[in-house]
């Protein structure tokens, strides 16, 4: 079922095309939100950079170990990963997952960048020092169960142009539309070849 303004827009573009779309958009981005569940229920949220998205679209994060995201990721893998950019007029992503930690060296030292010694800081300790070698390091990875991608397709301009003569009119304004990929079906495209590279 499509949304208003995807069904008013009068598009439909391809899968390859929707996730081509949504890299260029979250490349612009030094910043996503992303959502837990507490073990009580309650939803907590946290600005975190996205360490790497992969051919077959998983989400890396490096994060601290003994957070409380650790915690609420063991009792609940459910995620979400979010982003906003209307005011940049780049439109915004929803991102639904289930998210496994790891600590894996390898996959740490290739996700590693001397910037996230800053916020892992050095205790002096000769163990916690943000080093890759630090065990507090590990990896989050999200698998997509679903993307909600709202892709503005006017300029600021061209948007309150829109928005001032659909009110007028009556009619819905579509200054984007929002476009949606399921887990399966970047499954299903990944074992046919069918991803672009990054």
């Amino acid at each position: 079922m499509s949304d208003q303004y995807t069904a008013a827009s009068g598009t439909s573009p391809s899968l390859t095309d929707k996730l081509s779309t949504l890299r260029g958009f979250l490349n612009t981005q030094k910043s996503v939100m992303l959502t837990t569940v507490s073990d009580d229920g309650s939803l907590h949220a946290r600005c975190m950079a996205i360490s790497e998205i992969t051919k077959d679209w998983k989400f890396r994060f490096v994060y601290d170990k003994e957070s409380h995201k650790d915690a609420e990721v063991k009792n609940d893998f459910h995620v979400n990963i979010g982003a906003d950019g209307m005011t940049q007029n780049q439109g915004w992503v929803s991102i639904a997952g289930k998210a496994t930690r790891s600590q894996d060296k390898a996959l740490i030292e290739h996700l590693y960048n001397p910037t996230l010694k800053a916020w892992f800081g050095d205790k002096g300790d000769g163990v916690r020092d943000g080093s890759p070698s630090d065990p507090r390091l590990a990896v989050l990875e999200v698998k997509v169960d679903e993307i909600r991608h709202f892709h503005q397709t006017k300029t600021t301009l061209g948007t309150i142009t829109d928005i001032v003569s659909s009110t007028i009119s009556g009619s819905t304004a579509t200054p984007g539309e929002v476009r949606t990929v399921t887990g399966q079906e970047i499954a299903a495209a990944w074992e046919k070849g069918e991803l672009k590279e990054p």
